[in-house]
């Protein structure tokens, strides 16, 4: 009888177990055809894939070989031609960006990030897979890059959505989940400002949110509604089911994962379903240094210095001045350099080596790197804290501004303003990070925060998907702001029955007051 308890009690466990460690059917789409967001998008579908999940990935970077368990719906044709009809302006490269402000915080930059979620709806390729009856999924895991419509594609296959954002938490992404953060410790992605704030900051934070609300509900909102009212109603109603309105849909998000970490940003106040994953993205295992590069590293006396400028803006694009004053910098240094640059230069010093593609990583984690000169995008940040790494950053636009600013306001890194003349100024940054050793302290204590967590960013970006899928969407964490009206969360009803009644009591006083006036008047004149 025992025997058969135990039996009976461990095929139940065991059946608990299989339960739980189900594998789930996943839905990954980072819309954005850059090599950045492609590296935090291959990142999500590698963990998920390390898991144990089946995933399908619409990516517009494929990987060279097929991958168990992995699907990828390829829109690299159209990334091509997106990027190629990019590359025909001037406007985005570095040598036209000097002195030009941040682009993120520009009009031009709104009509970009819409004409690229237009047109990769707008795919044949896309619009077929989405129409697919046999495609079902269990989450849908979509990176919200300042554009709402795309939310409209978890409700075609009724499963829950996962918001992915690729920058530092900021209120334009937090309020898809809850209350609209206090513009008073909470600024604007792209903000010349940090926290804490002046008078003058924090009246300017408020100025910027309402205004970006403003032009957003007046100008982007009615583009992104098209969008949506035109695509997705006809896709369900093919699928037979029945989708929310775009109003719903974009709010309708059951989880938000963050790239980013408080060891790298601010330490916004998160509601309860949204969680800091930044560094999922990096090796667990630091891939070896081809042969030549792993040379230098070796064999440098005073150290290496890394400069690159990302996988978006290349250097060769500097202007002929900028790169020759940079180079004649550079090889009056005692350490060596090593340049991510995309072409070929004349007279390059022997210290100098460029390189057209450099392991970022396997560089970062090298003992003999000294300084990473970058210019500052999240990722690169991000591998910089993970590393220990001090930093000089040159941001160009973007989120590279507000990373930059946190960087220098935590003590581990200088920023350089992007300058034709610079090369004295990035000279001069260089020599005192390489004298004052509290760059390079401040970058180890910053790293150890960043490791000195309960699971890996990994396991955890991994664990909360699961449990997002297993929980049907996970509504046991959500805000219930989001539940509540505009006008009942800032009370604006109370304030409107507390005006009326001032009002009326206003009036009810007035007729009193003047009754009283008018009855004294009525006994003095009988009195006469």
């Amino acid at each position: 009888m025992m025997v058969s308890r135990t039996i009976i009690l461990i095929a139940l466990v065991l059946i608990l177990m299989a339960t739980w460690s189900q594998a789930f059917r996943l839905l990954v789409f980072f819309p954005i055809y850059s090599k950045s967001h492609s590296i935090l998008g291959q990142g999500v579908v590698s963990r998920l894939l390390e898991a144990g999940h089946e995933v399908v990935h619409i990516t517009s970077f494929p990987r060279d070989k097929p991958v168990a368990n992995l699907t990828e719906i390829s829109l690299e044709e159209l990334g091509k031609r997106m990027k190629a009809e990019s590359e025909k302006h001037d406007t985005f490269k570095l040598k036209n960006l000097v002195g030009t402000g941040n682009f993120g915080d520009s009009f031009l930059f709104i009509n970009v990030v819409y004409e690229i979620h237009k047109n990769i709806l707008a795919d044949p390729l896309l619009i077929n897979f989405l129409k697919d009856p046999k495609q079902t999924f269990d989450a849908v895991i979509l990176e919200w890059f300042f554009a709402d419509e795309i939310a409209g594609i978890a409700p075609l296959f009724q499963c829950p959505l996962i918001w992915f954002g690729s920058t530092e938490a900021h209120w334009q992404i937090l309020q898809l989940m809850d209350d609209v953060p206090n513009p008073s410790y909470n600024v604007d992605l792209f903000s010349a400002s940090r926290p804490p704030l002046s008078f003058w900051e924090r009246l300017n934070e408020l100025y910027i949110m309402i205004k970006k609300m403003i032009i957003y509900g007046v100008y982007v909102v009615p583009l992104e509604k098209k969008i949506y009212d035109d695509l997705f109603p006809k896709i369900a109603a093919e699928r037979g089911v029945s989708i929310p309105s775009y109003n719903e849909a974009i709010y309708n998000g059951s989880f938000l994962l963050i790239n980013s970490h408080p060891s790298i940003g601010s330490p916004y106040r998160l509601p309860q379903n949204v969680k800091y994953i930044a560094g999922y993205h990096i090796d667990s295992k630091v891939k070896p240094l081809p042969k030549e590069l792993q040379k230098i590293m070796d064999e440098t006396k005073d150290g290496v210095i890394y400069f690159s400028m990302g996988s978006n803006i290349r250097s060769m694009d500097m202007s002929d001045h900028m790169k020759g004053t940079l180079l004649q910098m550079f090889g009056k240094l005692k350490q060596t350099v090593i340049w991510k640059f995309e072409g070929d230069l004349d007279n390059v010093p022997k210290n100098v080596h460029l390189v057209k593609w450099a392991p970022q990583q396997s560089l970062l984690s090298h003992p003999n790197l000294k300084i990473f000169i970058t210019h500052g995008g999240q990722l690169s940040t991000t591998e910089a804290i993970h590393f220990g790494v001090p930093v000089i950053g040159i941001p160009v636009f973007g989120d590279q501004y507000v990373n930059m600013r946190s960087v220098a306001n935590k003590g581990f890194g200088i920023i350089v303003t992007l300058a034709e003349d610079m090369a004295n100024k990035l000279r001069a940054a260089i020599e005192e990070m390489l004298i004052n050793t509290s760059y390079k302290t401040k970058a180890n204590e910053l790293s150890y925060i960043y490791h000195n967590r309960m699971q890996t960013a990994g396991d955890e970006l991994v664990f909360w998907i699961e449990h997002v899928a297993h929980t049907k969407g996970a509504p046991h964490l959500r805000s219930p702001a989001m539940t509540i009206p505009f006008y009942k969360r800032f009370y604006l009803d109370l304030l409107f029955i507390s005006l009326l009644l001032l009002i009326v009591l206003v009036k009810i006083t007035k007729i009193f007051i003047c009754k009283i006036f008018k009855t004294k008047k009525s006994k003095k004149e009988k009195k006469n």
